[in-house]
């Protein structure tokens, strides 16, 4: 067994990629913790045995050891030990060299295993750590490897305060964290540099940290794919600089950055670390958990101002950065509903205002201000934006919330409408805008003919629900069911994919919003015809709603809910409001159907009148009320009073409930 490590090390050495090294590293650190007896992960780990010294953060022999499961930085930090080390030998003309490792951990990772595949009569090894049972850990790796004649002396002591008469060729330390950040790298290379030779190196050769501005997204996963700005190096650790911290010259650890005019996306300050371990060795921007970016967000610093950074020694090091910020937004009025941005939509810049505002109200009493002065009515005016730029209120809602910026909501809602929106959309969502905000009413133009029957209209005033059948022929129903099974990744024929867990789903509502089988009824005359009809007016809007999915339950998957309730508040007098939904699939009674408590919208204000205060009244004993499963065929519409009850229930058929809802409201 002790050779397999040296012909795993050859094997490391020669990899070209994380890839091919990872199943060599992960052997390597399994032998390495059966030689050692280290659990690398125990059950409760809490760190406790690190060392807070001075200059920094000591890790664990845990957590140095666990440091070895980095895969690339295990690689690129053996292989660049190995090549210094190599060409240092080159110019030594047979003479030994002396290498001084600090901070070693318990597996001496970056040079032990090494040791093996090198002359004990060219290489001459001090060891330090700060940690006493890192070392005796050690030991066990050196007897093993059978490599103790390459050790000169192994020194448990803090490496900063450590002194010694003798001089080194290669001074090794992997003491960091990503921004140099916690952990006393800087602080080790600038008192251990006196101990190099005059021609000594220092392993890493270059820690360089970079500051940049960043929408805070990687590029890969950034659908507005803003570059970020490289604003300029703040600190670089390297021999000299070394040198000159060790001497009490700082001048290297502070300065300023011009920032200049940037895209208003760039709200982060991003800093990046690279490591040139040595020569084309080299770690950059997150192939290493050493070299993540660390983010301040929201720095929002002013454009053409002075940056001033340092670096700070002590306890906990770090990169400090100070900076004119742009102005708050509650430091500016509220847009007006009809200011347009950029792409011409009215009210978009104020809902965009108002949801930073939302953000910011936590810490901020202007911004807490400004919300209290909206009219809670407002909120409709937000729904009517959403719901006629053909996008879901849930899905906007969420993508104002995460964005950076108002340009990054403009270009989401341009991709959500096939990568523009088109003039007349951006004219029809203005109108309703308008229409709204002047408090227009249109009324019903009846010269176009009427869907629904004097039965028809007797029926929804007296039970308050109405299934209007065929609004959806066979094809358009089995297309928009097609698009549910894509979604959802399931398959018809295939029971079993039914009940495959899915974060595309809430309870049974499914988040599909956006398609074409969907527009289909979104855009039907005859639907909009018959909603028009029962509120007596055609300026109504068209929702952007969600799909249902409720399969048939089974011992491991039991009905969910929403069970019955409503959606409307529950204060008297309730205002006339449609709910609706299409069935996709023929719904029997005992099939997922769709409930309601017909007739209770002529009751719903003289119950909430004898209701008790302080009672939660969506908490009822619905199997005491009249709940009606309403069963109707694939491509029926069933529209409802938004005061009746009403619900899902569970699916104790043999098929899924597969619905579209949707409904229009002013």
């Amino acid at each position: 067994m002790a050779t397999e490590i040296p012909q795993r090390i050859v094997q490391l050495l020669a990899c070209t990629t994380a890839g091919e090294a990872k199943p060599i590293i992960d052997e390597l650190v399994q032998q390495l913790c059966d030689i050692t007896e280290l659990d690398l992960h125990p059950a409760l780990f809490l760190d406790e045995h690190a060392t807070i010294t001075a200059q920094g953060k000591a890790v664990s022999p845990t957590t140095a050891a666990q440091c070895a499961e980095d895969v690339q930085r295990t690689r690129i930090f053996m292989q660049g030990v190995y090549a210094a080390i190599q060409q240092k030998l080159q110019g030594k003309n047979h003479r030994p060299i002396d290498v001084l490792y600090a901070g070693t951990g318990p597996f001496g990772l970056l040079l032990i295993p090494l040791l093996p595949l090198l002359d004990a009569a060219q290489v001459r090894v001090t060891l330090l750590d700060i940690h006493a049972e890192s070392l005796a850990k050690l030991q066990r790796v050196i007897d093993f490897l059978e490599v103790g004649h390459f050790i000169v002396q192994a020194e448990c002591v803090d490496a900063c305060a450590w002194q010694s008469s003798q001089k080194f060729d290669l001074i090794i330390s992997e003491t960091m964290r990503q921004g140099l950040i916690q952990e006393p790298q800087v602080s080790i290379f600038s008192h251990l540099q006196q101990f190099l030779k005059p021609d000594g190196w220092l392993i890493p050769e270059i820690i360089r940290l970079d500051l940049w501005l960043s929408s805070g997204v990687y590029p890969a996963q950034s659908e507005s794919k803003h570059p970020d700005l490289h604003l300029g190096p703040v600190f670089q650790l390297d021999k000299m600089t070394a040198m000159q911290l060790g001497s009490g010259d700082t001048g290297c650890a502070h300065g300023n950055l011009w920032v200049p005019d940037y895209d208003a996306v760039l709200q982060d300050l991003k800093l990046t670390t690279f490591i040139q371990v040595f020569g084309a060795h080299q770690l950059g921007e997150s192939q290493s958990q050493l070299t993540l970016p660390i983010y301040e967000r929201n720095a929002r610093v002013q454009p053409n101002s002075l940056l001033r950074f340092r670096y700070e020694l002590g306890s906990y090091p770090q990169c400090v950065f100070a900076y004119e910020k742009l102005p708050e937004l509650a430091e500016f009025l509220l847009p007006d509903s009809l200011e347009k941005n950029c792409q011409g939509i009215y009210h978009l810049k104020r809902l965009w205002h108002k949801t930073q505002l939302r953000k910011q109200a936590v810490a901020s009493a202007k911004a807490q201000q400004q919300l209290a002065e909206i009219p809670t009515s407002e909120w409709l005016l937000d729904r009517i934006l959403l719901d006629q730029l053909g996008v879901g209120l849930e899905p906007a809602m969420q993508q104002l919330y995460s964005a950076r910026t108002l340009v990054d909501i403009e270009y989401w809602l341009a991709s959500a409408n096939a990568g523009t929106i088109a003039p007349q959309q951006i004219e029809r969502t203005n109108s309703a805008i308008i229409n709204f905000i002047e408090n227009k009413q249109s009324t019903l133009d009846v010269q176009t003919g009427l869907p629904l029957s004097d039965q028809q209209l007797a029926h929804w005033d007296e039970q308050g629900y109405l299934i209007v059948p065929g609004v959806l022929s066979a094809s358009e129903s089995a297309a928009a069911r097609a698009a549910l099974w894509e979604f959802l990744q399931m398959r018809e024929d295939d029971p079993a994919s039914w009940y495959q867990s899915t974060a595309q789903m809430q309870k049974i509502m499914v988040q599909l919003f956006a398609h074409p089988a969907l527009e289909v009824a979104r855009t039907s005359d005859y639907i909009r015809r018959i909603f028009q009809q029962l509120w007596q007016r055609d300026d109504l809007v068209m929702t952007t709603d969600r799909m249902s999915f409720n399969p048939p339950e089974m011992p491991q998957w039991q009905f969910p809910g929403p069970g019955i309730h409503w959606d409307v508040e529950l204060t008297a007098p309730i205002p006339f409001g449609t709910q609706a939904l299409i069935y996709l699939t023929d719904v029997a009674e005992n099939q997922g159907a769709f409930c309601c408590v017909p007739g209770f919208h002529k009751k719903i204000d003289q119950w909430l009148a004898a209701q008790p205060q302080g009672v939660d009244l969506q908490q009822q004993d619905w199997t005491q009320w009249p709940v009606k499963p309403i069963a109707a065929k694939a491509g029926d519409l069933i529209i409802w009073h938004q005061a009746l009850p009403h619900g899902s229930s569970p699916n104790r058929a043999d098929f899924p409930r597969m619905v579209q809802y949707l409904n229009m409201y002013r």
